[in-house]
C-alpha cells in the first residue's frame, strides 16, 4: 500500500480481528482499512471533505458545508488534518504510478505568502505541459539560479528530459536550463509568442499558458491568509495541482477514491496493463 509492491504476506490479526499485512519491500505493516484504520469517519466523509476544501472553500466554509450536506461534524483543525495526510498519500500514488506528460515545458514563479521567507515574499515555481498539466512545484525563498534548476530538476525526474523549455526573459532560467545540455531548445519568449519547429510543424509558444495557470493559483491561494510554513506551502500546492490533473477535467465519482487507497490488491492488478494512466483512472475499470 506504500510502495504498490506485489510481495506481500499475511502478518497476524490486530485486537479488534482486523487481518494485517506485511510488505517485503519496504517492510511496513498495514491492516486491511488502509490509510483509513484508525479513523472513526467513513472514508468517503473524509475524502469528500478534502474535495470540498480544494474547491476554494476555506476550512471554516468546508466545516459549515459537510454539516449540511454529509452531516459530518468535526472541527476545522480536524479538516486540516485530513487534508495534510491524504493530499501527502494521493502526490505519493500520483508521483508513483503516472508518468503521461508531455515534451513541451512551460515554467515560470509567481509570488505567494509564506510565514518564514527571507523576504517580504516566497517564490512558486510552476512547471506545466502543453495539456496544461501540473508537472512539478517547488516554494523558494528566493528567485535564484538554484531554484529554477530545482524545479527542473523535480520535473525532470517525473516527466524525464524535455524537448522544448518555455520561460519568460527571468535570467535564472538562462542559466538553469543548461543542465540538460544542447539537445534542449529554450525558448524565452513572454506574451507576444514565438514559432518554432517541432516534429515537422510550425508551432507558436509564449508565456500565456503558465500565466493563466498562475491566475487559477492565485485563485485557490485566495482564502488563505499566509501560508504558515513552507511545508504547508508544499501540501497545498500538490493539492492544487492533484485537483488540477486529475479530478477537475475528470468525470470520475470523488467516492470511488477510498477504495483505490484502501484495495491495493485491486491496484495492483491494473498497474501491469495500465501503468501510464492516473492513479484514479486506475480504479476506474475494477469498479
Amino acid at each position: 500500500i506504500y510502495c504498490l509492491s506485489l510481495r506481500t504476506v499475511k502478518n497476524g490479526y490486530d485486537k479488534r480481528s482486523i487481518q494485517r499485512y506485511k510488505c517485503n519491500d519496504c517492510k511496513k505493516r498495514f491492516c486491511e482499512k488502509g490509510f483509513f484504520a484508525r479513523y472513526r469517519h467513513f472514508p468517503k466523509d473524509i475524502i469528500n471533505t478534502v474535495e470540498l476544501r480544494m474547491h476554494r472553500l476555506s476550512l471554516r466554509e468546508t466545516k459549515k458545508e459537510i454539516a449540511k450536506l454529509i452531516y459530518v461534524h468535526v472541527s476545522h483543525v480536524t479538516i486540516f488534518n485530513w487534508c495534510m495526510k491524504f493530499i501527502s498519500i494521493l502526490d505519493k500514488w500520483a508521483s508513483l504510478i503516472d508518468k503521461d506528460y508531455g515534451k513541451i515545458w512551460h515554467i515560470d514563479e509567481k509570488f505567494i505568502k509564506v510565514r518564514g521567507s527571507k523576504d517580504d515574499f516566497a517564490y512558486l515555481f510552476v512547471a506545466i505541459d502543453r495539456k496544461n498539466k501540473i508537472i512539478a512545484t517547488f516554494v523558494a525563498t528566493a528567485r535564484t539560479t538554484n531554484s529554477a534548476k530545482i524545479i527542473l530538476k523535480l520535473s525532470e525526474s517525473k516527466a524525464g528530459t524535455p524537448e522544448i523549455v518555455v520561460t519568460d526573459k527571468c535570467q535564472i532560467y538562462k542559466k538553469a536550463c543548461k543542465i540538460f545540455g544542447r539537445k534542449v531548445k529554450h525558448l524565452r519568449v513572454h506574451f507576444e509568442g514565438k514559432y518554432t519547429a517541432y516534429h515537422g510543424e510550425i508551432i507558436k509558444l509564449s508565456n500565456n499558458r503558465i500565466e493563466r495557470k498562475n491566475s487559477d493559483i492565485d485563485l485557490f491561494l485566495h482564502v488563505f491568509r499566509g501560508l504558515k510554513s513552507f511545508r504547508t506551502a508544499e501540501i497545498w500546492i500538490k493539492g492544487f495541482a492533484i485537483y488540477n490533473n486529475y479530478l477537475k477535467p475528470s468525470s470520475i465519482s470523488w467516492h470511488k477514491i477510498p477504495k483505490m487507497i484502501t484495495s491495493h490488491r485491486e491496484i495492483k492488478i491494473n498497474f501491469i496493463f495500465y501503468v501510464n494512466l492516473s492513479p484514479f483512472k486506475l480504479t476506474e475499470s475494477s469498479l
